[in-house]
């Protein structure tokens, strides 16, 4: 359960749309002052195709807004296809930020979901491909729990940068792709196999209720309440995918109205001092760290992790006590997020600027080797089929 109650805050509620049963899929967007936006959000939803959009609902969550947002979104509802939940609330300054927005957006809908559904968030300036609902049902449907979207920069927007803006954001997006497929040959794991990206972003997820509910709702941090739900839904070894079919295009603007957001991400890209985003970690650390998880998880399936105690204590640098206390949680992903925080060897060691082109060229040799093993497991293995037919 969340650490930290909500806020008691008045919802003011407007409906529009069709009524009828209880939706099978809610979409909770957390929205300030976005009247210049929000329009081409609510038009790329209404035009999803392959799902029935009058059993869709979306939900809007206006924090804050001192625009227009609320009188375009009303002018907007009697022509949309979905039932559309209009709430507004005014937070207070220690609450009144991304995190708590979309969480008390997600509780909402939470609320009204059926039991078996899902619940499906993106952010108010970012315009869903015309498949989007359906390839989150379509992952959904195919026994994950929780779905991350592939996100990507409008590109209009991206070309109004500065050319050191672009070329820093070219290799950062370069060097995700490929830790992204080490990590994914390393650690391998069939529900989330490669191809597929790393990213874990508000602007498009995916959850069921059911997991939802297990990790205690959507935890209200100011700044990165995305990616702490995918950890959340990790450490009870929740399925996630990071689908490569489910995709957005998001703001490239610098003014953005999170923070912590892309918006910053982007911003800070002119400062040569500032760590790349917190997915690029260097290139030896992040084949070390899936290396680790994979031998860890096999030990752990195996039911061989107590005998082991001394040796991964001994490469961890952590006490054998500690390893013993983590070892018994319920879930391997709650005892590797332990393990994450107890070891000096698993502390993340990020990009910074001045390195990002040469950890680029380490990790692309790592990729390098990781997909001519995986070759080579290819062919000894049709080999091995060929013998056993002869």
């Amino acid at each position: 359960m969340s650490a930290t109650p909500d806020p008691k805050v008045t919802i003011a509620v407007e409906r529009f749309g069709p009524s009828g049963g209880i939706p099978h899929t809610v979409i909770a967007i957390p929205v300030k002052d976005e009247d210049q936006r929000i329009a081409a959000c609510l038009s790329s939803l209404s035009t999803q195709e392959g799902v029935t959009l009058s059993d869709v609902t979306v939900l809007l969550m206006l924090n804050n807004c001192t625009d227009g947002t609320a009188d375009t979104v009303r002018a907007l509802a009697p022509s949309l296809p979905f039932r559309l939940e209009l709430h507004q609330v005014a937070l207070d300054p220690a609450h009144a930020n991304a995190g708590w927005a979309r969480r008390l957006a997600m509780e909402a809908a939470a609320q009204i979901v059926a039991a078996d559904g899902v619940l499906m968030t993106t952010d108010a300036d970012t315009i869903l491909h015309c498949d989007w609902i359906e390839a989150n049902l379509r992952e959904i449907e195919a026994g994950h729990d929780a779905v991350a979207g592939y996100v990507m920069a409008d590109p209009t927007e991206l070309m109004e940068l500065p050319p050191a803006i672009l070329e820093r954001g070219r290799l950062e997006w370069e060097y995700q792709q490929l830790a992204a497929e080490l990590d994914a040959r390393v650690d391998y794991e069939a529900h989330d196999a490669w191809p597929r990206h790393n990213q874990n972003c508000g602007a498009s997820a995916a959850v069921t209720l059911r997991a939802y509910r297990l990790i205690g709702g959507l935890p209200p941090r100011p700044v990165g309440e995305d990616r702490a739900l995918f950890e959340m839904i990790r450490r009870i070894d929740g399925k996630i995918r990071h689908s490569l079919e489910v995709q957005v295009v998001t703001s490239a603007r610098t003014d953005g109205r999170a923070s912590g957001g892309l918006a910053d991400e982007i911003r800070l890209r002119t400062d040569p001092d500032h760590p790349c985003d917190e997915a690029l970690e260097v290139a030896v650390a992040t084949l070390r760290r899936a290396q680790w998880r994979f031998e860890l998880r096999q030990a752990w399936d195996d039911g061989k992790i107590d005998a082991l105690t001394d040796a991964w204590s001994k490469t961890l640098r952590i006490d054998p006590e500690d390893f013993r206390t983590a070892a018994h949680r319920r879930h391997f992903g709650a005892f590797w997020a332990e393990l994450e925080g107890l070891s000096p060897k698993l502390v993340r060691h990020l990009v910074t600027p001045v390195e990002l082109k040469r950890e680029h060229r380490r990790i692309r040799r790592l990729v390098d080797i990781a997909r001519n093993r995986a070759k080579a497991k290819a062919r000894a293995e049709r080999e091995a089929a060929r013998r056993r037919v002869a």
